[in-house]
C-alpha cells in the first residue's frame, strides 16, 4: 500500500519542447538549406573520408617499413608502430597539427647510428621520408580536403535553389491561389481574358507578382498563347487556375532555364507559324474568291 505511480516516463514529454526548432528552421530558411545540404553532401563527405583512410593506411606502412627500426625516441613514438604511423599522419599529415616538429624529427634522422652501431643513417632515408610525408599531405590536406570544400559548396548552392523552388512555391500557394479566387466573379474554377485584365491591374496582384520576379506584361503574354489555342479548338477563352500559376512559377526572373522550356518555346512557335499560315492561307482564298466574283 501507499505506491505511487512512476513518473519517470512523463518526464519524455520534456522532448516535445524539441518542436520549437522547427519553428526556429521555419523563421530561418537559412538554416533549413544548411541541414538540407549536410543531409545531400553526406556521401561526398563519407567517400572523402574513406580515400582519406586508405590513403592514410598505405603511407602509414610505406613509413613504418624505413622508420620502425630508428633508434630515436621522437621517431619510435611517432612511427615506431603501424598504429602510430596512423595517428601521426591523421594529425600533422591531414590536420596539420605540428607539421613542423614532425619534419624536424625526420630530417634529424641523418647522422643517427644504426641499430647494430655498425654505421650512421645517411640523408636519402631522411629526405625520402621526408617527401613521402608531403606527398601524403599533398593528396589528402591540400588536394582531396579541398575538393570536398568545393563538393559542398557545389551541393549547398543547388539545395539552395531547390529550397527558393519550394519557398516561391509556398509563397504562390498562400497568397497568389487565395487571389485569383477572389477575381473568380462566376466561381467557375476558370480565369477568362477580362478577369486576367483585372488581375494584372490590381495593385495587390502586382506586389505579389513582383515578389516573384514577374512581369505582369510578360503574364499577359505568355497566356496569349492559351487563350488562343481554345479560340482554335472552339471552345471558351479561359485557362484554369492551375494552368495560370503554373506559367506564373514558368516565368520566374529568379528561375534557371531548361531543356524543357526550350521545346516548350519551339512548340509554341511552332503554333504561333502554322497560325499564321493558316490565317494567311484563309486571306489568300477570300482574295481569290472576291476576285472571282468581281469577273463574273
Amino acid at each position: 500500500g501507499g505506491g505511487s505511480l512512476p513518473t519517470g516516463p512523463l518526464r519524455l514529454l520534456r522532448l516535445l519542447r524539441l518542436t520549437r526548432l522547427v519553428r526556429l528552421l521555419r523563421a530561418f530558411p537559412e538554416l533549413l538549406t544548411l541541414v538540407n545540404g549536410m543531409k545531400c553532401a553526406s556521401r561526398a563527405v563519407m567517400c572523402s573520408l574513406l580515400m582519406i583512410v586508405l590513403m592514410n593506411y598505405v603511407f602509414a606502412i610505406i613509413l613504418n617499413m624505413f622508420l620502425s627500426e630508428v633508434p630515436k625516441r621522437d621517431i619510435k613514438s611517432s612511427f615506431g608502430r603501424l598504429g602510430l604511423c596512423m595517428w601521426t599522419l591523421v594529425l600533422d599529415g591531414t590536420f596539420m597539427d605540428s607539421t613542423k616538429s614532425i619534419l624536424e624529427a625526420l630530417r634529424s634522422i641523418t647522422g643517427t647510428q644504426l641499430p647494430d652501431g655498425d654505421g650512421v643513417y645517411d640523408w636519402t632515408l631522411s629526405w625520402f621520408c621526408i617527401c613521402v610525408f608531403f606527398l601524403y599531405m599533398l593528396l589528402t590536406n591540400i588536394t582531396v580536403m579541398n575538393m570536398l570544400i568545393g563538393v559542398l559548396c557545389e551541393l549547398v548552392t543547388q539545395v539552395k535553389r531547390a529550397d527558393d523552388e519550394l519557398v516561391a512555391i509556398d509563397f504562390m500557394k498562400q497568397y497568389l491561389r487565395d487571389m485569383l479566387v477572389e477575381f473568380d466573379a462566376d466561381d467557375s474554377g476558370q480565369i477568362s481574358r477580362a478577369e486576367l485584365l483585372e488581375v494584372v491591374a490590381d495593385p495587390k496582384a502586382v506586389k505579389v507578382l513582383e515578389n516573384l520576379n514577374v512581369n505582369p506584361q510578360y503574364l499577359m503574354d505568355l497566356t496569349e498563347s492559351l487563350f488562343e489555342s481554345d479560340k482554335d479548338a472552339g471552345r471558351v477563352e479561359e485557362v484554369t487556375r492551375e494552368e495560370l500559376m503554373d506559367v506564373i512559377l514558368k516565368i520566374r526572373g529568379s528561375r534557371e532555364v531548361s531543356m524543357m522550356d526550350l521545346v516548350e518555346v519551339q512548340i509554341d512557335l511552332r503554333r504561333v507559324i502554322f497560325r499564321e499560315m493558316g490565317d494567311l492561307r484563309n486571306e489568300i482564298r477570300e482574295g481569290f474568291s472576291n476576285r472571282r466574283l468581281l469577273l463574273h
